[in-house]
């Protein structure tokens, strides 16, 4: 009886603390600390955000209005994130106020502001803070540029999900190189829990220029639509670089959905394609109207009920790499097109399939480019990113590979469980730890409870070997120190 009980509590302390663990690594996310997250606001036509500040209304055009900062003292600074190269800081005080306001997203090496700032301080590598003291009923805008005369390129990629490894050594290579700004075109995290959504946000925050991103189909697995809009803002919007027009386009549902891009967003997709004209146009998504590859089978998502449980994993861990990625309607994909036809589109940017490709169609050039970390399961698919180098002219791509599995189809799938195993780990380290725990007080018990049989045994094991060791020393001090 005794045993059953010891059985039931070390159950309840392994089940407790496995618990513990598992509500850590899920809810203990902070963007900082003393951050307070706002509602989204945002108005994808005139890309403004507007908060209300005690009746003093604080504005970003190219951003949107974040969050606060609460210190010590209980003073608050507003964080606002920008989205443009170009974000534009207004204010429209209706009584005498200090306003205090981090901007995040930013290269502050590179930055100019069209006016004097009070207390600008550099906070990390893509934050500023500054100060704005205004008298009742005195508005102020204030215009800030990104200074990237000597170097005007811009680095794409996608699809780095749970490759940490590879998504941080591009990295590295993205701050030596010092691009205007990066583009992640989806699949910034491989499922939006939290803890994944935190080791992303870790390992972006070494990135020393500014980054733009949208939505892919892993981004809102497990609910993760909410924190992505805390940290990055609208699922799509634009902005102007140079001569240049760049349009992110939110079409994460399309993997498991017939609709990929909602009609509403369809609407703005034309009237900023309108706006845009005379420029050169970038389309930035992450899921292809068209998929490039031979041989595909129709996407059959959301899978069946039929469909096995192990088809199932396999078809979550691989992406189904031999299944049709573009999307699942054909005539919203001639759509698409067609409106990129239409405006005279320059260049369409998609990943999804973990390769890269690179095709016309409708005179519209559409690049895929998914190698940034994610698992390779394809011959001929190399991890990469691409340098896409910006003159008055013309755009051309270079595209940069990086250390990949050798190009054998077993040993993908190999590299494939290696990198899966790794980024558990390190995604859920504290459930790994927990469930360790767990398995040490059942193996503890266990011989605890069979001591009987063991511990005799384990006497005369040592017996014999203490035993053994002294008759060969006795021997060699006979053998060979005496003869």
């Amino acid at each position: 009886m005794r045993r059953k009980w010891l059985i039931l509590i070390l159950l309840g302390i392994g089940l407790v603390v496995t618990g513990a663990f598992i509500l850590h690594s899920y809810k203990n996310f902070k963007v900082q600390q003393d951050f307070v997250p706002l509602p989204l606001s945002f108005d994808p036509y005139t890309s403004v955000s507007a908060y209300d500040w005690n009746g003093n209304i604080v504005s970003i055009q190219g951003g949107f209005v974040k969050g606060k900062i609460v210190g010590n003292s209980n003073e608050e600074s507003l964080l606002l994130r920008s989205l443009s190269p170009t974000p534009i800081v207004s204010f429209k005080s209706g009584i005498a106020k200090s306003y205090s306001i981090r901007l995040e997203n930013v290269n502050p090496a590179m930055l100019k502001a069209s006016d004097q700032i009070a207390n600008l301080k550099t906070i990390d590598l893509h934050t500023i803070s500054f100060t704005v003291n205004l008298q009742a009923n005195q508005p102020k805008t204030i215009k800030f540029e990104l200074n990237a005369a000597e170097n005007p390129e811009v680095v794409m990629l996608g699809d780095n999900r749970n490759g940490y490894g590879t998504f941080s050594n591009i990295i590295d290579q993205v701050n030596a190189i010092k691009p205007a700004f990066v583009v992640d075109n989806g699949d910034l995290v491989y499922g939006g829990e939290p803890n994944r959504y935190r080791l992303f946000y870790e390992t972006v925050s070494k990135l020393q220029v500014p980054l733009y991103t949208t939505l892919g189909n892993h981004d809102i697995r497990e609910n993760g639509l909410p924190i992505y809009t805390e940290l990055f803002g609208p699922a799509y919007y634009s902005f102007d670089y140079l001569q240049n027009h760049f349009i992110f386009l939110d079409s994460s549902r399309g993997w498991a959905e017939k609709t990929a891009i909602p009609p509403e967003q369809y609407r703005w997709l034309e009237a900023d394609l309108q706006k845009a004209q005379g420029k050169r146009i970038f389309v930035v998504s992450h899921i292809p109207s068209t998929d490039p590859r031979a041989n595909v089978t129709p996407n059959t998502y959301p899978e069946s009920p039929k469909t096995g449980v192990l088809q199932k994993l396999m078809n979550k861990l691989s992406g189904t790499s031999a299944i049709d990625h573009a999307f699942t309607d054909k005539a919203e994909a001639k759509k698409f097109e067609d409106l990129m036809t239409k405006y005279k589109v320059d260049t369409v940017f998609l990943s999804h399939i973990h390769s890269f490709f690179s095709f016309i169609r409708g005179n519209v050039r559409y690049v895929i480019t998914g190698g940034a970390g994610a698992e390779l399961l394809s011959e001929g698919s190399e991890y990469h990113y691409i340098r896409v180098h910006i003159t008055d002219d013309e755009n051309y791509l270079e595209i940069v590979e990086l250390p990949s599995p050798p190009n054998q189809i077993i040993d993908r799938y190999w590299a494939a469980a290696q990198l899966f195993i790794s980024s558990t780990y390190k995604e859920y380290s504290s459930l790994v730890l927990a469930i360790g725990i767990y398995v040490a007080l059942i193996l503890a018990w266990i011989l605890w409870v069979y001591s009987h049989k063991w511990w005799p045994f384990l006497k005369r094991l040592v017996r014999w070997v203490y035993e053994v060791v002294k008759t060969s020393c006795h021997k060699y001090n006979e053998i060979v120190r005496n003869k």
